[in-house]
């Protein structure tokens, strides 16, 4: 039997390497995010090892007191201390920040990077652990005076001698320098990682960054010789400062680089794990119906083994021993894919930041490998279990005469999917209107059970929506044929069709909430936000926690500007903790005027006052009140970055909008023990009359030293929050490209094989006059049935839950309208009636050239 299985596996190559394209797809996104990720962590690792290689041990921070305000400060004489310890052959305190960005000479513009750090430090020429060296000029002597990577010059398009404005975070200001110099790295490379550079006097740097001279972040100590680093760690242990710790240099550059892939992974598994998923799941519909159909095909074949004896055992595992087989190759060709994947992912990343990492080969781990040949194989499998169980009960007299196999009555498969797809709505249904802790798997249970249910529900409904499909298609005798074929197995075209429907459910579904929620910000800005103004922070070199932004001198400014009726600073902190408890998901604001800001959004007490707010006043939206259990009058503490825990007062409660909600406002008084006193937003109204565009200019000019600070309108502040929608959507859509391609490849898959069932019949047909072209046209009609049944699927699917989840989203204030993009859903049909014909090339170039009289002799 094992030898027979082989045997008839390698006599359907053709057919079976469709089904083993849909296992590469799905094997090589998984294997190509882990290699991707250890590949570029590795460079990272060799990066970091060439950095630190003079570095023997650190001393740094301690987790905990990295966070603490103020942070903890080596001195000079500690620095000294640490240097005068039996084995340490050099100290060197470090001086470093982050976000000192420079500002373009020629347009005077922020620099940005990709991602990538912009560091400021401070510089003397002697350190022994640089890990630049000068390339141009001379190193910073005076306060007015800084040295730059040549990447940053680059950038910034600055040389020696030119003067550079440079923003400073820790005293929220931008100042003009002299260039001094230009620094490269070892190697004569220009950056690291993309970053920017800016070296300033040491002692200069010390007061800016540090508030006084002699103080350090920490220190790197290098051993003489023959003093391992564990040694030397031991020894400066005992030393260290409270608040800090001793690493290796080895420790240090282990646990950077875990940080590093703790975040690629966290990237690379959110971007190629959905395309890992949604092809993997397709491609089981593909696997089942090739194994299906190719049972179906070698019913005599199988039959004839059961007269010449064999078990229903051995024919179930001469099936599954054929998807094992397929399996494997399809998990091998993908994993060399995913190999390829990751190889071209690293390049274009670092690419794309500017990088020039060391190159450290590519890293394909064990956990890539076993990963792809169990889910591959096991995708398999379970793919072609009920072809397999199907083949078994195949009777031995069906080898000895031709019989007919009628479809079998589809009542036991509806009952079934009606049974997984009522409990499924039932239970999605009850998760929508939330469940408490439950309603996340509550959710994820039900759309699993609905979609499985409809799935096995579709052949009931090929006749009816595929036959409709038909009338609008089939034209003439031979669309009339291919739709009688498409309609002749409703199993299999429902199963064909099943790939591109999950594809369209998913973006049917995403484009549904896009819509609505781009709807409902569109016209709740425009209904409620009274500013013609709009001042932005994009937190893109840290998160929003007063530490980037405009100051509060900025707004006072923009205040005093001719035509500025109001201007409304908001403040953010996302670490604070309320009631014990995270903060609200919206955001935890302060304003300086709780009334201003009221009027400016139009905001609606539920309950208590929206009046100006006291030092230890607090307000709500009434979601959140609710969902805690607070009425106005309660106090209960919160705890910001700076100043413990305090005792806060609700005195209002406010409707809830999807701008506002789940959210909490403090009076301004909070900012004192945010982590930083920077405002990250502001809205400005202007005065009857006032010109906006001469107004928003002003704005534009006083915000201009502040790097990360765009100045706009409503429409501004509109495309800030849609834009999220729009690149999930666009991440959304491309998953919907990969099922198209598998949907292409199932029926592709299915054409070729119910051709081949075919073949006598196609010889009939052409014998009583059907031309060529008619064979053509019948074949590809087929095919357009197939897929725009999919697809209409998809779409009634995807729209149901769209609409069912953006209702659940209005009853909790973050959508007040539901919207169906008609247009996204017609252009999703004509993609598929496009998908349907390019999937009818091949196999109806391939009907229509058959020889007549071997057709009609076929068997």
């Amino acid at each position: 039997m094992l030898r027979a299985s082989l045997k008839s596996l390698l006599s359907r190559k053709l057919r079976l390497t469709l089904a083993i394209v849909a296992i590469v797809l799905g094997v090589s996104f998984l294997s190509g995010a882990f290699v991707l990720s250890d590949s570029l962590t590795a460079r990272f690792e060799k990066l970091l090892r060439s950095i630190n290689q003079n570095v023997a041990v650190q001393v740094m921070p301690t987790e905990d007191a990295a966070d603490d305000d103020p942070r903890p400060l080596l001195t000079q004489q500690q620095v000294d201390a640490l240097a005068q310890v039996p084995g340490v052959a050099a100290a060197q305190g470090d001086i470093t920040a982050l976000g000192v960005v420079p500002f373009d000479v020629r347009d005077g513009k922020p620099v940005t990077t990709q991602g990538a750090p912009q560091i400021g430090g401070g510089a003397t020429g002697d350190d022994p652990f640089a890990l630049v060296s000068l390339a141009d000029g001379r190193w910073p002597t005076a306060e007015t005076d800084v040295t730059i990577s040549r990447y940053t010059a680059e950038q910034a398009h600055a040389a020696v001698g030119d003067r550079l404005k440079v923003y400073l975070p820790e005293v929220n200001e931008a100042r003009e320098f002299t260039v001094a110099g230009i620094v490269v790295y070892e190697g004569d490379r220009d950056s690291l990682a993309g970053e920017t550079l800016i070296l300033f006097q040491e002692a200069f740097a010390q007061r800016t960054f540090y508030g006084a001279e002699g103080r350090f972040s920490g220190a790197y100590l290098s051993a003489e010789p023959g003093v391992t680093q564990e040694e030397l760690r031991d020894r400066v242990a005992s030393l260290a400062p409270a608040g800090f710790e001793a690493k290796t240099g080895e420790q240090a550059n282990e646990d950077a680089a875990n940080e590093v892939q703790e975040g690629l992974s966290a990237v690379t598994t959110y971007f190629f794990g959905p395309f890992a998923i949604v092809a993997l799941l397709v491609g089981i519909f593909l696997i089942f119906n090739t194994f299906n159909i190719l049972v179906a095909q070698r019913a005599q074949e199988l039959a004839l083994f059961r007269a010449m004896g064999a078990s229903w055992r051995q024919v179930t595992s001469s099936v599954l021993v054929e998807a094992v087989l397929v399996g494997v190759v399809g998990s091998t060709l993908g994993l060399l894919a995913g190999i390829g994947l990751g190889m071209a992912g690293s390049s274009a990343l670092t690419a794309f930041i500017g990088a020039q990492l060391p190159g450290a080969g590519i890293q394909v781990g064990a956990t890539p490998i076993i990963l792809a040949y169990v889910v591959g194989v096991l995708v398999t499998v379970i793919a072609a279990f009920v072809p397999a169980i199907r083949a078994s009960a195949v009777p031995p007299l069906a080898a000895m005469r031709d019989i007919a196999r009628p479809d079998k009555p589809l009542l036991v498969l509806s009952i079934v999917g009606a049974a997984l797809a009522v409990p499924g709505a039932a239970l999605t249904g009850a998760a929508l209107t939330g469940i408490g802790g439950l309603t996340l798997p509550a959710l994820l249970i039900g759309v699993l059970l609905f979609f499985l249910g409809v799935t096995l529900l579709s052949p009931l409904l090929t006749r009816p929506l595929a036959g409709l499909i038909g009338r609008a298609v089939g034209w003439g005798t031979s669309g009339k044929l291919g739709v009688r074929n498409a309609l002749r197995n409703p199993r299999r075209t429902a199963v064909t069709a099943a790939a591109l429907m999950i594809g369209v459910t998913l973006v049917s579904t995403a484009s549904v909430l896009a819509a609505s929620f781009n709807k409902t910000i569109d016209e709740t800005i425009n209904s409620t936000i009274g500013a013609e103004i709009v001042i932005q922070t994009n937190s893109t070199q840290g998160p929003p926690d007063g530490t980037i932004g405009f100051s509060s001198e900025a707004v006072d400014e923009v205040r005093a500007l001719p035509g500025v009726d109001q201007a409304v600073p908001f403040y953010l902190t996302v670490d604070g903790r309320v009631d014990d408890g995270a903060p609200p998901f919206g955001g935890m604001f302060a304003v300086d005027d709780m009334a201003v800001a009221r009027d400016m959004f139009a905001m609606k007490a539920v309950d208590g006052d929206l009046g100006t707010l006291g030092p230890t006043e607090v307000v709500t939206d009434e979601n959140t009140a609710k969902s805690r259990g607070w009425k106005v009058g309660d106090t209960f503490p919160i705890e910001l970055s700076k100043g413990g825990e305090q005792q806060y007062t609700l005195v209002g409660i406010y409707e809830a909008t999807p701008i506002w909600t789940d959210s909490m406002i403090l009076p301004r008084a909070a900012v004192s023990n945010f982590k930083g006193p920077l405002a990250i937003q502001a809205y400005v109204s202007l005065d009857d009359g006032a010109d906006a565009a001469a107004v928003k200019t002003e704005v534009e000019r006083v915000m201009s030293d502040f790097p990360l600070v765009t100045v706009g309108d409503r429409s501004s502040l509109i495309d800030q929050f849609t834009s999220f929608t729009d690149i999930a959507l666009g991440i959304i859509s491309v998953l919907l490209g990969v099922a198209i391609v598998i949907a292409l490849l199932g029926i592709l898959n299915t054409l070729l094989l119910s051709i081949y069932e075919r073949t006598r019949e196609l010889g009939m047909l052409r014998a009583v006059g059907l031309s060529r072209g008619g064979v053509t046209r019948m074949v590809g009609t087929e095919s357009v049935v197939m897929a725009v049944f999919g697809c209409v699927l998809g779409i009634v699917m995807g729209v149901a839950l769209g609409v069912a989840i953006a209702a659940a989203l209005i009853d909790r204030d973050f959508l007040t309208t539901i919207a169906i993009p008609w247009l996204s859903l017609i252009i999703f049909v004509l993609i598929a009636v496009v998908a349907g014909v390019l999937a009818a090339l091949w196999p109806a170039w391939r009907a229509a050239r058959l020889n007549v009289l071997a057709a009609i002799a076929y068997e």
